[in-house]
């Protein structure tokens, strides 16, 4: 009998030893460089599967104890899209609407060319509506209802018509934001919170990023810790269920990491971008890693939080950093350039036993609907 435990445990102590061998510390190297190059002094950075984080750590410059922790939320800027995707497809698998209704449909007060517009094209740029995440109405002290009414009455297309171009920007999303709050009965944060962040446990999440509204820019407002916007990414590579709960169907999660810009041509990209425009339900679709691997997704904002999901390695990464100066557009060109990074050296050091800082303990009672 003790040799036979002995031997146990000498496997399971080599495993263990195995796992533990895991090394990505050329990730918190090129996250150190990025805070270097973007001048500010703390971040964090999570790596991490379906199961729990690989990785979570907060850095200071120059070494110490970073001013970042589990409970700090950073504006995300317009990593809220994916945040916001995510929303849109979970009604769209609720059966609350449909990706390819004609605005109209659900918004009378579109009419004309504008109530030609779909929720998908809405949701991947190709509305016709672009460059302009920075509309004052986006800003102003309303509620989002009152935001969309005007833009309906005042705005016209910048890219006609729609499905024709792909154009940056935030209003389309603003316009989906009014029709999932109109099609689920449920005020856009207060939905997103009941029916995502709480089944989760993301529950620090909410569309405050810029300063309290009830005027929720959904391209552009939200707000997260490091932990929370990691389990929305988990639950996207664990193939829509998360923290024990089925929250999207795979039919969505095809839909969410596929280009879904058709046929249309660039009208606008952000610089950071490098004049790319494939584009999912809220998310980039990347060129890397290299063929024939699948393509990963990313949703970087402009203040720098950069969070990304390898579906053919099985990781996901967030960088969290927070550049509010005036570096647009170089904090998304920079953030970009380090993801990249990031998630090379992070393939070449990782295996399915690398041991696991946090493990999401409710991950594997699949089939239960989140509602």
């Amino acid at each position: 009998m003790r040799s036979l435990l002995a031997a146990l445990c000498a496997t399971l102590c080599a495993a263990a030893a195995h796992a533990d061998s895991c090394d990505f510390s050329a990730a918190v190297l090129r996250t150190q460089t990025l805070m270097q190059d973007a001048g500010v002094t703390d971040a964090g950075l999570a790596i991490g599967t379906p199961r729990g984080l690989l990785l979570k750590q907060y850095l200071h410059a120059g070494g110490g104890t970073s001013a970042y922790d589990d409970t700090t939320r950073v504006a995300l800027a317009s990593a809220s899209k994916l945040l916001s995707g995510v929303r849109i497809l979970q009604l769209a698998d609720r059966g609350l609407l449909d990706l390819d209704t004609p605005l109209s449909t659900y918004l009378p007060q579109f009419g004309g060319i504008k109530g030609t517009m779909t929720m998908r094209q809405m949701f991947s740029h190709t509305a016709g509506y672009g460059d302009d995440e920075d509309s004052a109405i986006l800003s102003l002290p309303i509620t989002l209802a009152q935001a969309v009414d005007w833009i309906a009455q005042h705005m016209d297309l910048t890219f006609p018509p729609p499905g024709a171009y792909f154009a940056y920007g935030g209003i389309s999303m603003q316009i989906g934001g009014q029709v999932a709050a109109v099609r689920s009965g449920q005020d856009w944060q207060a939905g997103w919170s009941a029916d995502l962040g709480m089944p989760l446990g993301a529950t620090g999440i909410d569309w405050q990023g810029l300063g309290p509204t009830q005027n929720y820019r959904i391209a552009g407002g939200a707000r997260a810790s490091l932990p929370d916007y990691a389990r929305v990414l988990a639950m996207l590579l664990g193939d829509g269920v998360g923290n024990g709960r089925r929250l999207l169907s795979p039919q969505a999660l095809a839909i969410f990491k596929t280009d879904q810009t058709g046929t249309a041509v660039l009208g606008y990209s952000p610089p950071g971008a490098d004049g790319r425009h494939a584009y999912g339900i809220g998310a980039w679709i990347e060129p890397f890693p290299p063929p024939p691997a699948q393509a990963a997704v990313s949703s970087i904002g402009k203040f720098g939080y950069a969070p990304w999901v390898d579906f053919d390695a099985g990781f996901f990464g967030i960088v969290m950093i927070e550049q509010r100066a005036s570096m647009y557009p170089t904090m998304g060109q920079l953030a970009h350039a380090a993801i990249v990074d990031i998630d090379a050296s992070v393939r070449a050091a990782w295996r399915d036993d690398c041991a696991l800082q946090e493990t999401y303990d409710a991950i594997f009672r699949d089939g239960v609907d989140g509602r």
